[in-house]
């Protein structure tokens, strides 16, 4: 299982990694489904410290390490994350117990907030993920 409760990160400037399912992209962006736990989550959405990874080692760990499917890594702050009452805190991964070790593996803490309230700060999380723009793989947009 996960860590107990940390400490929240409080770097404000800290990058977090998330990877976005190909399902949650709508015209190359982020849906902001991508941005919101689901019911498996417990109330916990995934991310990786930049501080701790790239976005490209983010990536390659997902979708080779775990196997999932990852349209592209996408970023948001700390400070971005506590804007909307979310903390985030580590929670490094070991293997065992998990498939694969992730020591920059973080979660951004939705518990206690209603869905509706999960919906309209997921959304505000995508926004601030979109203007940012894709990380990993590079886009090239320059045409």
């Amino acid at each position: 299982m996960h860590a107990t409760a940390a400490e929240a990160l409080s770097d404000a400037a800290e990058l977090l990694y998330r990877q976005v399912h190909p399902s949650f992209v709508r015209d190359g962006r982020p849906t902001s489904q991508a941005f919101r736990p689901t019911p498996k989550d417990e109330n916990k959405l995934s991310v990786a410290r930049a501080s701790l990874t790239t976005a490209r080692a983010a990536h390659e760990l997902f979708t080779g390490g775990l196997g999932l499917a990852s349209a592209g890594t996408w970023g948001l702050t700390v400070g971005e994350c506590r804007q909307q009452t979310l903390p985030v805190r580590p929670d490094p991964l070991t293997s065992p117990p998990e498939k694969v070790a992730d020591p920059a593996h973080a979660v951004i803490d939705f518990a206690g907030i209603s869905k509706s309230q999960t919906e309209a700060k997921g959304a505000r999380l995508a926004r601030a993920a979109v203007v940012r723009g894709q990380l990993y793989p590079p886009t090239h947009h320059e045409e």
